[in-house]
């Protein structure tokens, strides 16, 4: 007996494993892991869900899950591609002056995993997916989601991008290098951060403190050993950022996305238009 769900399973785990999705591992943005964004993207998707609707036998009436998961997951293949092709735009700056390259870049892969499995994603539910990638950065991006699901993919991805990507370094790292006389560039350099994050964790230490100047925040942390992160609400999302990263790196980005709970709600039916036979 054949599984409801078992090509849009196997799809998915083809797709995490396809190299393009495998090189984000490589790739970070403020001191988090692409795919560690992408994880966090695809819970906060699906924590909406559930919150907006009754159960999941309702939720997936409403909205098409497989277009969530799958467009979540390649939403920023580019992050990966650009950097590794040495492309001359950003992401970001693909996603305003050139989209046709990330709606390429998306179809194939989709027909490439389609072509591994011998299936076809019937044209609403793959259009829902390009739509859905093409549209996540909203009003920061040529295309405006338009659909239940692009809304909710980049809701997701706002949220993500805002709380739970900030890189967890914290002011008395850096001063403890300072007090090893290494500057902003060098320290920057070596804990693999830009020098604007290194200067606004020293300011937000300031601040805390109620400091004037990196001199005398220096002379306090070489008295107490302890400087703040930020406010109460920036160190809570430092935390939250910390707890996301331990996680992904403690069970790995595939295994958690398999484990997400929309996977036993997909129906074959719904999304291909043909599917060949186990």
């Amino acid at each position: 007996m054949q599984i409801k769900n078992s090509n849009a399973l196997k799809f998915i785990d083809i797709l995490l494993d396809n190299e393009k999705v495998l090189d984000l591992e490589s790739y970070d943005d403020q001191g988090v892991k692409v795919t560690t964004h992408t994880y966090d993207v695809l819970k906060i998707s699906s924590d909406e869900i559930k919150r907006d609707y009754r159960d999941l036998f309702e939720g997936r009436e409403r909205v098409d899950f497989f277009a969530v998961i799958v467009g979540v997951i390649i939403h920023d293949l580019s992050k990966g591609s650009i950097r590794k092709m040495g492309e001359r735009f950003s992401h970001s700056q693909m996603m305003i002056k050139k989209p046709e390259y990330i709606t390429k870049e998306a179809d194939v892969l989709l027909e490439e995993i389609e072509n591994q499995l011998g299936v076809r994603i019937n044209d609403k539910t793959r259009k829902n997916i390009i739509h859905i990638v093409i549209s996540h950065h909203g009003k920061w991006g040529k295309i405006q989601p338009n659909t239940k699901e692009a809304h909710i993919v980049h809701r997701a991805d706002m949220y993500s991008a805002k709380y739970h990507r900030i890189n967890p370094i914290g002011a008395d790292k850096i001063l403890e290098l300072m007090t090893q006389g290494m500057n902003i560039e060098d320290i920057a350099k070596k804990l693999d951060c830009t020098t604007g994050i290194v200067k606004d964790r020293l300011k937000r230490a300031k601040h805390e403190l109620r400091i004037k100047n990196t001199k005398q925040l220096l002379n306090h942390y070489k008295k107490t050993k302890r400087i703040p992160i930020g406010d109460d609400f920036f160190t809570k999302r430092v935390r939250e950022t910390e707890k996301l990263i331990r996680a992904v790196n403690k069970k790995g980005f595939k295994n958690l996305v398999l484990e997400n709970p929309l996977l036993d709600y997909l129906e074959d039916d719904r999304i291909f238009e043909e599917a060949s036979e186990s």
